[in-house]
């Protein structure tokens, strides 16, 4: 192989590997960008994230530091929380990671998640401070 057509070759492999480095960092934060979960030591996370485009059959629930526990989760078939549907009796507590979520399904209070917008909310509580309730809300759209 000459060497002006491995110094290509070369070039093209740097570049293409700078891209996957810049599409990495720009791809990267994802729901860290939500000021509302940065700045609460009680959230790790929102399911599904604030703003995105789900199924109707997605699981809808918060991830919570280990020190907290979910009080009532509730979801509403609009943006505006404003029709909740309490979803705390079907929602299952994933041990050890503080997750606690809703799949809709037959035979629970929402069966599927309503077309466009949803809106959830959940109400939590510090373990070591009973009474003392925190809440999230948080919307997602439904294609």
């Amino acid at each position: 192989m000459p060497r002006r057509q491995k110094l290509i070759f070369a070039t093209f492999m740097f570049v293409g590997l700078g891209f996957f480095v810049v599409a990495g960092v720009i791809g990267g934060n994802g729901s860290r960008d939500d000021i509302s979960v940065v700045n609460n030591p009680a959230v790790d996370g929102l399911i599904p994230g604030r703003g995105d485009e789900v199924l109707q059959q997605q699981t809808v629930g918060i991830d919570l530091a280990a020190e907290y526990r979910l009080v009532e989760l509730t979801i509403s078939p609009d943006a505006r929380c404003s029709a909740p549907v309490d979803v705390t009796q079907f929602t299952r507590h994933v041990e050890g990671l503080q997750q606690y979520l809703f799949a809709p399904a037959p035979g629970t209070p929402i069966e599927a998640l309503a077309g466009e917008f949803n809106c959830a909310r959940a109400v939590f509580e510090e373990i070591a401070r009973p009474g003392e309730f925190e809440e999230i809300d948080w919307s997602f759209t439904v294609n």
